[in-house]
């Protein structure tokens, strides 16, 4: 099994669910991604997602743009939380 094939399991929660019509869904990758790669590539994606604020979290850890994606790594895209 060629491990730089293996996809991604997205997850997209709240309004993110909503605007991209997915609860989850395994996303193919074939290269070194970073946070912001995967930002850029989902938004090309859904491009309803642009100017939507929302968090990505990679194996359940909020990562900045500049952090590396595994390549079987979880992926979380998180709504802006309310409350205090």
């Amino acid at each position: 099994m060629n491990r730089k094939n293996m996809g991604l399991h997205v997850q997209y929660f709240g309004m993110l669910a909503e605007v991209t019509g997915q609860a989850e869904e395994n996303w193919l990758e074939t290269g070194k991604l970073t946070v912001g790669d995967f930002r850029k590539q989902v938004t090309e994606k859904y491009p309803e997602l642009l100017g939507k604020k929302f968090k990505i979290a990679v194996n359940r850890r909020i990562s900045e743009d500049l952090a590396p994606i595994d390549p079987q790594s979880e992926i979380a895209l998180l709504p802006p939380f309310a409350g205090g």
